[in-house]
């Protein structure tokens, strides 16, 4: 790994876990607003499955799925972020985990479930990371599979949340979208094109999954806060 390389990955380690670094930051605010809008987005009932996807690649979904799953873990849910993006998966590198064994190895009958979670440091936050990748890793994930899949995990989660590929280059994703009951679509500003972004919203709208809205990173944050009295 090149300085650059490490650098880069060092970086995007504190943005998956910027909730829990910095609990009062004004970042760390927007997603506990996030995670406000899709607790009462459905009255009387959470949300169990979510997919968070994206139009394009770079977008920052996985920034926004992990730490919306740490706000959640925060708020005394039982979480667990699955890395769904079985091409190019990197949840285990930004948390620092085996990726032994993960959801293609659960996908191809090599490893239970429970075999595959993985803990995080962040308590109430579980991990499964995408698993050994291979060319053809996308093949193996199919509605029945995927259902068999959640049907253990929802016995023991709260909330389960799946970090995807970009929903406008992979088919897999759209099979996961109609396995959720809702979906967010993450934009970045200054990079997602408005022709992209309609398109997406067109498929997820078309999926089973409820889309809950659009969370869009890069763009400018108010400095100064609402600061609790000393």
């Amino acid at each position: 790994m090149t300085h650059k390389e490490n650098k880069e990955l060092i970086m995007s380690k504190e943005r998956a876990k910027y909730s829990e670094l910095y609990k009062q930051s004004v970042i760390s605010e927007q997603f506990r607003l996030l995670r406000s809008g899709i607790t009462y987005s459905r009255r009387g009932e959470d949300y169990q499955t979510i997919m968070i996807t994206s139009p394009g690649h770079g977008d920052g979904k996985t920034t926004t799925a992990t730490n919306l799953g740490i706000v959640l873990a925060q708020h005394d849910k039982k979480v667990i972020v699955i890395d769904a993006d079985l091409r190019k998966g990197k949840l285990h590198k930004l948390f620092d985990i085996s990726y032994s064994r993960g959801l293609t190895d659960i996908l191809a009958r090599k490893a239970f479930v429970d075999e595959a979670i993985c803990l995080s440091t962040i308590p109430n936050l579980h991990i499964i990371p995408c698993g050994t990748i291979m060319k053809t890793s996308y093949e193996l994930l199919t509605a029945d599979r995927m259902e068999e899949i959640l049907l253990v995990l929802s016995r023991e989660y709260d909330i389960i949340l799946f970090d995807t590929s970009p929903i406008l280059y992979t088919a897999e994703t759209q099979i996961i979208a109609n396995m959720c009951e809702a979906s967010l679509l993450v934009l970045m500003n200054g990079k997602t094109l408005k022709e992209e972004a309609s398109k997406a919203t067109t498929i997820l709208q078309n999926s089973k999954a409820q889309l809950l809205g659009a969370s869009l990173n890069g763009s400018m944050v108010r400095s100064k806060m609402y600061e609790f009295q000393q």
